[in-house]
């Protein structure tokens, strides 16, 4: 839960369509900033690395001097017309010597598990790893099914998380220019009809949570309207996107909801001081969101029998669920038992709250979960059993499970971390 001093919740609806697979990030400037050199100092670092004419470089000066957000992105556009070919790799040199990613390891590491169906960002910095703009980007985004919550991608800090689209290019070898100043912005959105397309298309079909974005371009806003009108939307609908947004009064959120689709959740800057909000707030929805988390709460300070005669195959999935209680506040107790044999003394003797057991043929030639079920089913032991296979089940192997008593049988992790939160939903 956020804090009292922030004015809203994660709301339940933006919660439902990321975990339905039907929510985009939208990832801007703001997102970045503790780890990115600030504008002037990034045009200054330019400037130092061009071989400008004495009239240019005094003009480039003045530009950055007078600091005004027109006058900062014509310095952009006259340092990239004279660097040439020379200008990105220069960009590149400035954000690895300057840039701060360690600033926002937290959050790329909490965006990456909140399984969004894609990621979209305008920022160019190699801070958040992804594709450019391009047939085969559009085809993953558009055409591939949908992320859903309870794939690999999400499970571990490690994971890669939903994929990123880099929309404004990025800095380094992924072979797309930067897009860093108005020309690069018209040639990116008049030169390039599928880009808007593609961006159409997913606003349209999406729920879009902006994260570190002001809304200041304009083409950003005009698709934004052109959405809100092709869907007819109405006060009483859901947001068709939310915003994560500093200082945001409660009149001024009733006006961008009723008027502008946009559900705002807003932080309290202690007049613009302190940032930390966001943060709170990013943790927030990825607690809700993420299945690990998910899972970890649910089985804080539960006791889970894994029915397996081999360590290693329980190994990650026992690491995972144990690792999500500890990171909810709990404890999970892990027991092992190798045979059905073992499993019935603890279970004759002890409580679980949950059965894990594997479909693996036992030395008698039984499957282990099929032995471990009709005894528990003779003997009256209760406790939900979830049979876990690593390899493709025939619809018969399934039937007898489920009529003796299982769950459900899950072939491979995913299905199990499925199962198991429909479970203690």
């Amino acid at each position: 839960m956020l804090p009292a001093s922030d004015s809203d919740v994660v709301p339940q609806h933006l919660v439902d369509q990321v975990v339905d697979g039907r929510c985009v990030a939208f990832v801007g400037a703001g997102f970045a900033a503790p780890a990115v050199p600030a504008w002037k100092m990034l045009l200054r670092g330019l400037a130092e690395r061009a071989r400008l004419d004495d009239d240019t470089s005094g003009w480039v000066a003045d530009l950055v001097e007078n600091g005004g957000s027109r006058d900062l992105e014509a310095a952009a556009q006259v340092l990239q017309t004279a660097m040439g070919d020379a200008f990105d790799p220069a960009l590149a040199d400035i954000l690895a010597t300057q840039g701060r990613p360690d600033a926002i390891a937290e959050r790329r590491r909490l965006l990456a598990g909140i399984p969004f169906d894609a990621i979209l960002t305008t920022n160019f910095d190699p801070f958040l790893v992804g594709r450019v703009p391009g047939p085969e980007t559009y085809q993953q985004i558009l055409r591939d099914p949908p992320h859903r919550w309870w794939e690999p991608r999400y499970w571990t800090d490690d994971s890669p998380g939903a994929p990123v689209v880099k929309l404004h290019g990025e800095v380094g070898p992924l072979g797309d220019s930067v897009v860093f100043t108005q020309r690069g912005y018209r040639e990116r959105l008049y030169s390039s009809p599928a880009y808007m397309t593609f961006l159409r298309s997913l606003f349209a079909t999406s729920t879009v949570l902006f994260l570190g974005v002001s809304f200041t371009d304009a083409y950003l806003n005009e698709l934004r309207s052109e959405v809100l009108a092709m869907i007819d939307q109405r006060d009483e609908d859901p947001p068709v996107a939310y915003a994560v947004l500093p200082d945001v009064a409660p009149h001024q959120a009733r006006y961008l909801h009723s008027h502008e689709g946009l559900g705002t959740i807003s932080y309290d800057t202690a007049g613009g001081t302190d940032w930390s909000g966001f943060d709170r707030v990013l943790r927030a929805i990825h607690d809700a969101t993420n299945p690990r988390a998910q899972l970890g709460a649910a089985l804080a300070d539960r006791t889970v029998l894994w029915v397996d005669s081999s360590t290693d195959d329980i190994a990650f999935g026992r690491r995972v669920l144990d690792d999500a209680a500890r990171d909810a506040g709990g404890r999970t107790l892990m027991v092992q038992a190798r045979s059905v044999a073992e499993a019935t003394v603890w279970l004759r003797d002890d409580r679980a709250d949950l059965v894990i057991a594997d479909l693996a043929r036992d030395a008698d030639g039984v499957p282990v979960a099929e032995a471990l079920l009709t005894t528990m089913r003779r003997e009256d032991l209760r406790a939900p059993v979830v049979v876990l296979s690593q390899h493709p089940v025939t619809p018969t192997e399934r039937f007898e499970a489920i009529s003796l008593g299982a769950s459900e049988v899950a072939v491979g992790w995913q299905e199990l971390f499925r199962e198991l939160a429909r479970i203690f939903a």
